[in-house]
């Protein structure tokens, strides 16, 4: 049982996205998206609400999915569906400091 807990304690410490980049979306009617980049993964802030996401075959860019939420990006634009609603088109944004 040990061993079982120090794998799983490891693979979280390495779920994160240290390496990766975050980006900024300005969707259609307002809304940020904030999202955090990975090789293989993504987490999307929409508000005080927070998604993890798993990299999927994409025709062309990148595309993650997760139970609620999809993501699409190519370039500096993204599509983003939160339970089957569209909020894109989204517009990659320099975040204001």
């Amino acid at each position: 049982m040990s061993r079982f807990l120090l794998a799983a304690l490891a693979l979280v410490g390495c779920s994160g996205f240290g390496g990766g980049k975050d980006v900024t979306y300005l969707c259609e009617g307002g809304r940020l998206a904030t999202v955090s980049l990975s090789e293989d993964a993504a987490r999307v802030r929409l508000g005080d609400e927070e998604f993890p996401l798993r990299r999927v075959p994409a025709a062309s860019g990148a595309r993650y999915a997760g139970e609620r939420v999809v993501l699409h990006t190519k370039a500096d634009e993204a599509l983003l569906s939160v339970d089957g609603r569209e909020l894109g088109p989204c517009q990659q944004v320099e975040p204001k400091n």
